[in-house]
C-alpha cells in the first residue's frame, strides 16, 4: 500500500489538501467530547459505512488537525463495515497505528514535503503542523 498515492489521489478527487474540507467531502462527522481515559485524545468508529471521528475538547488546534488527519488515515487505509481505532498517547507502536501517523504527516505537510531537502527548522514545521515530535522522529526516515 503506498501511503503517498492515497493521499495524491485523495487530493487530486477533491481539490484540497485541507484535513476538515477531506472529513467533509467523505461525509466522516466530527465530534467532541471528554474522555474519561486521559490519554486517549481521538478516536474513528466506522459504524454501518458511516465514519465518525471523536476528538478530546480541549486541545489546541494544530494538535487536533493532526488528531483529525490521523484519523482519517485509519478510514482511508483501513476501512472496514464495522471497525474502531483510538489514539492514546504514547502509542505508536503497531503497524497500524505507524501507517496512520504516517498517512497524517504526509497529508499535513503535503507541499513542505516537495521541497524538504531546502527546509532548515524542520523541527519548527513539524510543531507547527501540531505533530508530535516524537511522532515525527519515528518515521521521519521513511517519509524524507
Amino acid at each position: 500500500m503506498n501511503i503517498e498515492y492515497k493521499i495524491k489521489d485523495l487530493i487530486k478527487k477533491y481539490n484540497t489538501s485541507n484535513v476538515k474540507e477531506l472529513v467533509d467531502h467523505l461525509d466522516i462527522s466530527i465530534e467532541y467530547q471528554n474522555f474519561k481515559a486521559k490519554t486517549l485524545d481521538s478516536r474513528l468508529i466506522i459504524h454501518n459505512s458511516q465514519g465518525f471521528i471523536f476528538i478530546r475538547n480541549d486541545l489546541d488546534y494544530s494538535y487536533e488537525n493532526f488528531l483529525i488527519a490521523h484519523e482519517l488515515g485509519h478510514y482511508i487505509l483501513h476501512y472496514d463495515e464495522n471497525i474502531s481505532f483510538n489514539f492514546l498517547r504514547r502509542v505508536y507502536k503497531t503497524r497500524l497505528e505507524r501507517e496512520a501517523n504516517e498517512f497524517a504527516i504526509r497529508l499535513l505537510m503535503y507541499e513542505e514535503l516537495h521541497n524538504i531537502k531546502e527546509l532548515e527548522n524542520i523541527e519548527f514545521i513539524v510543531k507547527e503542523k501540531g505533530i508530535p515530535l516524537k511522532v515525527w522522529y519515528s518515521l521521519n526516515e521513511k517519509i524524507i
